[in-house]
């Protein structure tokens, strides 16, 4: 086979996964919007710059997603978010300000680009941490109180984002 027509039987066979991301893209803006049409003048460019983003810099196939696993996550995305800004309002808003910043690291064991993204931007969500930096392998954390250890619960957001793309986690000696 030749070099032209394998580029182009390429080119063909992501058409599908590139129409389903704008497809996800556009629910989601269209869930942000609350349904309101005119907010579509802002949401079309934004799902078509999205979307040719998304081709333009890879993976236009979508990731294997398991329906119970995205329950799961679901659950857990919308428990730790109250949890989280329940935890820093606590913290902040207290009449004497309890917090000790800190900085720890953490590896995470999920392998794929995918999750591992997804972890990385849900680790916010979780009471009192922020992902701050990618240091090769390791998420550099930002702790309001580096008196806690957050392992445990970080532990369950990656096993959580696990289960949603419905991948092995690493296993690494602790």
């Amino acid at each position: 086979m030749s070099k032209t027509s394998h580029k182009a039987s390429n080119s063909v066979a992501t058409v599908p996964g590139i129409l389903a991301k704008t497809a996800i893209l556009a629910l989601l803006w269209y869930v942000i919007a609350r349904g309101q049409t005119s907010a579509w003048i802002i949401g079309l460019p934004a799902v078509a710059l999205a979307a040719m983003a998304s081709a333009r810099l890879g993976g236009t196939s979508l990731p294997r997603i398991s329906l119970a696993g995205l329950v799961g996550f679901i659950a857990l995305f919308l428990r730790e978010s109250v949890r989280g800004g329940l935890d820093v309002a606590r913290r902040t808003l207290a009449p004497k300000l309890r917090i000790q910043p800190g900085f720890t690291h953490y590896r995470p064991r999920l392998n794929d680009p995918s999750a591992r993204a997804l972890l990385i931007n849900c680790i916010s969500l979780l009471p009192g941490t922020l992902a701050a930096r990618l240091d090769g392998d390791d998420i550099e954390l930002h702790l309001l109180d580096a008196g806690e250890n957050p392992a445990g619960d970080l532990l369950r957001l990656e096993q959580a984002v696990a289960r949603l793309f419905d991948l092995p986690l690493e296993i690494t000696d602790v």
